[in-house]
């Protein structure tokens, strides 16, 4: 018998325990059993296939948080569908084209995203049609003929796209058990409520608002809002009495604005993914709450990889060490493991023994997967040193490293010295073309409120990176910007940046804003 997450995971969880938590801006809540979740999902399979939706079939899912979206996600892994999310804000050209490259068989969406999809000739399915839920329901809420193949494709996941096109992220069946190692970071418990901010149309939807939480028989909590808000998901933590909250660098970085002596919480267990989490917005969350939130790295294309867990002593600023069953090693363009200290690529050991919650492959770029995987490792294309002690610390993505003279300048390390200023709200650090040194560096300033952008202030900044990290890493130019660019899961896009720098050092501005009233040299 192979694998199935549904039978063998969900079936087995309490069926009168509350599974998943859903509320709106003002607060109304509804609720749901793992029980009636389960008999919805049955219903929906035994729906879809009078549809003609068999087993390998691929779907697209464009759909807000609801509990229709967890239906269709529970059935999907029942009968065999593959499923791949797509992220609301995505204009029709992107969803065409993801529509395309999947070849789906249908798109499921609701009343927030039916008209993009109105001009894409694949058969739809509206999970808000009073139509169609009168049809779901008058199904039986029962099915035992569940698809276990766990070596066949199971999710396509698209990437948040922060250089060019989107990749194509396979699955297999046995990925949710790898989301083991997910739980083991977020130390999820049965009692627990979890909130994972992150949009459905992102793999990180899967990984901690779906997979982990179920696996650990958690209860999901999800709050819908139009806008990102600090304040009003503040109080959602306190009014839902939210135990363990899993949310990527920017919102901890928004939290940390807020006056946390107001609110009650009843947080044990905090959480940070999507890009590293600066030390310094985890020394000052610890001191504001009392909690300290667990950094950790894992992809797309992976579950949780390395991560700092309970059982371990947490590194303000490591990502913490390799899970189990992951062998990540530090090793350069060859496959040579690099000593502690030395920086090089994150790789993940696959000559043997390839980790369950790896993925198959890039869809549709035998290229790029090929490229991926050699010398006996999966590379990341990120980079990284091991310590003594085998904690793993960020350096930076690949192509985001600076080369300034003879220097190779990781932005990670210069952004977390720039938020040790209280003006900082955040900041982006990438390389400006300079004819002598190659690189300038330069840094990209969100001040926060009450603070303003000026000569003295960036010769601040510079002087504090000089003396935290040294003078080779100091930022030479210093820009204060409204905000920052950023893909729609929330990760900063230094490409972006990287290109205004090439077009202004070229002399192509275009229409990029080179205010001199914002833009300082130190």
């Amino acid at each position: 018998m192979g694998f199935n997450f549904v039978r063998d995971i969900l079936e087995n969880r309490n069926r009168k325990k509350i599974s998943v938590v859903m509320s709106g801006e003002d607060f109304s809540m509804t609720e749901e059993t793992y029980g009636k979740m389960l008999d919805n999902s049955y219903r929906l399979v035994n729906f879809l296939k009078k549809k003609g939706l068999r087993a390998g079939d691929r779907i697209l899912v464009l759909m807000r948080n609801s509990h229709s979206l967890y239906h269709v996600i529970t059935a999907s892994i029942a009968m065999g569908l593959v499923f791949a999310p797509a992220a609301l804000i995505l204009p029709e050209d992107q969803i065409r084209y993801r529509v395309e490259q999947i070849d789906a068989k249908a798109i499921f969406v609701d009343n927030s995203s039916e008209q993009k999809v109105k001009n894409i000739h694949t058969p739809t399915i509206n999970m808000d049609s009073v139509s169609i839920q009168r049809h779901i329901g008058f199904q039986l809420p029962s099915f035992t003929d569940h698809y276990d193949n766990a070596e066949a494709e199971h999710a396509i996941f698209f990437t948040s796209g922060t250089e060019g096109r989107s990749k194509m992220i396979v699955h297999n069946g046995n990925y949710p058990l790898g989301h083991r190692t997910t739980v083991s970071w977020l130390g999820l418990e049965k009692d627990d409520l979890h909130w994972n901010i992150s949009s459905p149309g992102w793999a990180k939807w899967a990984w901690s608002s779906y997979y982990s939480p179920f696996l650990a028989g958690s209860t999901v909590f999800n709050l819908n809002y139009n806008r990102f808000n600090a304040a009003l998901a503040l109080e959602a933590l306190h009014r839902f009495k939210v135990t363990s909250l899993c949310a990527p660098p920017t919102v901890w970085r928004m939290f940390l604005l807020e006056d946390f002596s107001e609110k009650a919480l009843y947080l044990k267990k905090a959480s940070s993914a999507g890009e590293p989490l600066n030390p310094e917005i985890i020394e000052r969350f610890w001191r504001a709450t009392g909690i300290r939130i667990k950094d950790g790295y894992g992809q797309t294309e992976s579950t949780l990889m390395v991560g700092n867990t309970d059982g371990n002593s947490i590194k303000p600023g490591s990502m913490g060490k390799p899970l189990h069953p992951y062998r990540v090693d530090i090793v350069d363009e060859k496959g040579n493991i690099l000593k502690p200290g030395e920086t090089g690529f994150i790789a993940v050991k696959v000559d043997d023994n390839r980790p369950v919650g790896l993925f198959m492959g890039y869809m549709n770029d035998p290229e790029l997967t090929a490229e991926r995987f050699s010398n006996g490792y999966y590379y990341t294309g990120d980079t990284a040193y091991k310590d003594e002690d085998g904690y793993i610390w960020f350096d930076s993505r690949f192509d985001d490293v600076i080369k300034s003279s003879d220097y190779r300048i990781g932005p990670f390390e210069v952004e977390s010295a720039l938020l040790e200023h209280p003006s900082v709200a955040e900041s982006a650090v990438v390389g400006s073309p300079d004819k002598l040194r190659g690189d300038l560096v330069k840094a990209f300033v969100v001040l926060k409120p009450g603070y303003r952008g000026s000569r003295k202030l960036a010769s601040e900044l510079s002087s504090l990176v000089r003396r935290s990290v040294g003078p080779h890493a100091r930022p030479r130019i210093i820009e204060f910007v409204d905000a920052l660019p950023k893909t729609i899961s929330g990760k900063i896009i230094r490409k972006r940046l990287r290109e205004i720098e090439i077009k202004r050092f070229l002399g192509q501005e275009g229409d990029v804003d080179t205010d001199s009233q914002k833009e300082f040299r130190v």
